[in-house]
């Protein structure tokens, strides 16, 4: 029977607590401020627009190059170790740029902290994701997984969206508040709480990677082969090992850990949550156990079309939001009302973030390769519109249609690349598809600028449509060269 949405949202809670909800906010929120704060303060302090881009670049390349790495580390040691050391270099890092900027150092001095941060940056999107999947993993009853790994990934793509969007307002406000390099001091201030609040928090317990002591669950547990092959909008599929894999990632064995007579099974209402508090998965496994656990697929696994073309859609999007805000902000200058770019951008944001929550509501047969092509292509839709836009209506009719496209695209792909995720290695697929963004929209802003910059507006304003295009072919070719059935991704180990 499906579940109504209110029992499902609260047995997630129950099952990571109340106190989750903020913290993961909190520890989302310094990344969306760092690259517009740098921006910003570069820009002002050094009176320099090609310095502030150029630092605020390698923020995005150092992001990039640390990103797949830093979750790869929490896939092997676990998150908390590796957050715990992000939170303080990246702090510092911050601080270090605020400071260089207040003593004038030299340029080279100013590019070095904006690769640092980029490099340090805490991968908070991936991991509150990778949490959130891993204990619906340990803790849900199988036939809950599927739509609570859908309300997760919808969830957490709103909580995306809203912080896209009010990341660089809050940078905006304080700057004038307090200062240029306040944005800067106000994301070391957050990233050093935020960070290490959701390091330290009880929910780490269900990602202490391959050193932790966990059950083995998946191909390491006995199960009586079933096969199914169907493209569920979970993704979920139960492999002819008998290991039954949810679309948000991992699978648990016949051994009852979903649902066994100790008091770990799921509640009438749905809940799922162990009734002692304590996440069952953290359990001392037996010496036979971790003889038997299978180790973590071949990073090779991590290059396949099934992960990559996901990754490569993530790029997309940041592509959109990189060149629509850069574009959105030359239109509202030839209006000379370039301050109000912000309530108009997140218009957009706010309808995407609602449409992101609302993919829970899709009903399963409604599969995911085809969800990828239908909101992507009405993201292109409305990019085509708002390259005709002329009036201010006209364009909030287009960003509406372009935010309904985006936000279900972000969860679809998600959700796509936690099904097709190889086993043990879930937090560093997850860390690809974050970085995606993060690089596609630092790429966006420095081309768009310069689109606009020679070519003017006209032209400028097809960089959204653009980047929508790129995201209905990569959609096309996912439907004609990934099969329908993911590879299984278990819970890994190691001996």
């Amino acid at each position: 029977m499906r579940l109504p949405l209110t029992v499902v949202f609260a047995s997630l809670i129950r099952l990571l607590g109340w106190g989750y909800i903020p913290i993961a906010v909190i520890a989302k929120l310094p990344f969306a401020m760092s690259v517009v704060a740098v921006m910003t303060a570069v820009s002002a302090l050094r009176g320099s627009y090609s310095e502030a881009g150029i630092t605020a670049a390698l923020v995005g390349v150092g992001t990039a190059i640390s990103g797949p790495l830093m979750g790869a580390a929490a896939d092997r040691w676990g998150q908390r170790p590796v957050l715990l050391i992000l939170g303080v270099a990246n702090a510092t890092a911050l601080l270090g740029l605020a400071w260089a900027l207040l003593n004038e150092a030299t340029s080279p001095v100013i590019l070095t902290m904006g690769l640092l941060i980029g490099l340090t940056a805490p991968q908070a999107s991936s991991m509150v994701r990778s949490r959130w999947l891993l204990a619906i993993d340990a803790e849900m009853p199988a036939t809950s997984r599927s739509r609570s790994t859908s309300a997760v990934l919808s969830y957490e793509s709103m909580t995306d969206e809203l912080m896209f969007v009010f990341g660089p307002v809050i940078v905006g406000v304080s700057a004038v508040a307090w200062g240029t390099v306040s944005p800067v001091v106000g994301a070391s201030l957050l990233t050093a709480v935020g960070i290490i609040a959701f390091a330290l928090h009880r929910s780490a317990e269900y990602a202490q990677g391959r050193t932790g002591k966990r059950a083995p669950t998946g191909r390491g547990a006995s199960a009586a082969p079933v096969v199914d092959t169907s493209d569920t909008a979970a993704g979920s599929t139960v492999a002819a090992t008998g290991s039954p894999t949810s679309a948000g990632g991992g699978n648990t064995s016949a051994n009852g850990q979903a649902a066994s007579a100790n008091g770990q099974a799921a509640s009438a209402d749905g809940g799922g949550a162990p009734t002692s508090g304590t996440p069952a998965a953290a359990t001392e496994p037996s010496a036979a156990q971790v003889e038997t656990a299978p180790g973590p697929d071949p990073v090779a696994m991590l290059f396949r079309a099934a992960v990559l073309l996901p990754v490569g859609g993530m790029v997309c999007i940041g592509l959109f939001f990189g060149s629509t805000l850069t574009s959105l902000t030359a239109f509202m200058e030839t209006l000379g009302n370039a301050d109000a770019t912000g309530i108009l951008y997140g218009v957009m944001g706010v309808g995407s973030a609602i449409c992101a929550l609302s993919v829970v509501l899709l009903p399963e047969a409604f599969r995911l390769r085809a969800r990828w092509l239908v909101f992507a292509t009405l993201m292109f839709v409305g990019c085509l519109l708002y390259t005709q836009g002329e009036t201010l209506t006209f364009f909030v009719v287009a960003l509406l249609i372009m935010g309904a496209g985006v936000g279900p695209s972000l969860v679809t792909l998600f959700a796509i690349a936690s099904e097709q995720s190889p086993a043990g290695r879930l937090t560093t697929v997850m860390a690809m598809m974050s970085t995606g963004v993060v690089v596609g929209q630092s790429a966006s802003s420095a081309l768009s600028g310069t689109l606009l910059d020679g070519a003017g507006l006209a032209v400028g304003l097809w960089g959204p449509a653009v980047s929508g295009a790129l995201l209905v072919t990569l959609g096309v070719a996912y439907h004609w060269t990934v099969r329908p059935r993911p590879r299984p991704r278990e819970e890994v180990v190691a001996a």
